[in-house]
């Protein structure tokens, strides 16, 4: 019985060695909201531009779900196995126990408790004139964690020249609240595919 008690103790008392040797720090990202990184004025008439887009979307990692000519809508989905491509949640430090991590809060999220990504895409062509077109890129990016033994499901969602930011189980001394943003890179394929035409 005394072995079992003493077997006990030891484990309580690691785990507390765990918990206290545990750290981290963590510095949110830096919110940029530029209309430049989802919106243009193309120099080409609508047709060539919306060509270009059907194209360049059908040939990437974009999966086409709608698209109306009619309108000027597309829609389009994208995820990603490499999640900090499309999103940042700041730089995270943490040490506990013999695991060391510095890096993407995202890359954390994702290589630790399987994040992933989902993201929707709506692109607006409008005719200015017969040589000049508006393309307006707005991304719903939807970044989820699902629920562990020790804690719940995490779900970030936000849109194109916004960020999320929810509260988490937080290593003491650390805030609780979690930003994620864009990186503006799923605007930015989009629009520069444009350059080209």
């Amino acid at each position: 019985m005394e072995n079992i008690f003493t077997k006990i103790l030891v484990f309580v008392l690691s785990i507390i060695l765990i918990i206290g040797c545990a750290s981290a720090n963590y510095v949110a990202p830096t919110h940029v909201n530029n209309l430049n990184n989802y919106s243009r004025i193309i120099e080409k008439s609508f047709d060539e531009t919306w060509q270009r887009l059907i194209e360049y979307s059908a040939s990437t990692f974009f999966s086409i779900d709608n698209f109306e000519k009619e309108s000027g809508l597309i829609t389009l989905s994208f995820g990603s196995s490499n999640p900090s491509r499309f999103v940042t949640g700041g730089q995270w430090e943490a040490n506990w126990g013999t695991n060391h991590f510095s890096g993407d809060y995202v890359d954390f999220l994702n290589q630790h408790y399987n994040g992933t990504l989902n993201g929707k895409m709506n692109i607006v062509v409008s005719k200015i004139n017969e040589n000049k077109t508006k393309v307006t890129v707005n991304a719903r990016y939807i970044f989820n964690v699902p629920a562990t033994n020790n804690s719940n499901a995490l779900t970030w969602s936000f849109d194109s020249g916004n960020c999320g930011t929810i509260r988490v189980n937080a290593i003491s001394g650390t805030s609780p609240e979690r930003t994620i943003c864009p990186t503006y890179k799923a605007e930015n394929d989009i629009l520069k595919s444009l350059e080209t035409i």
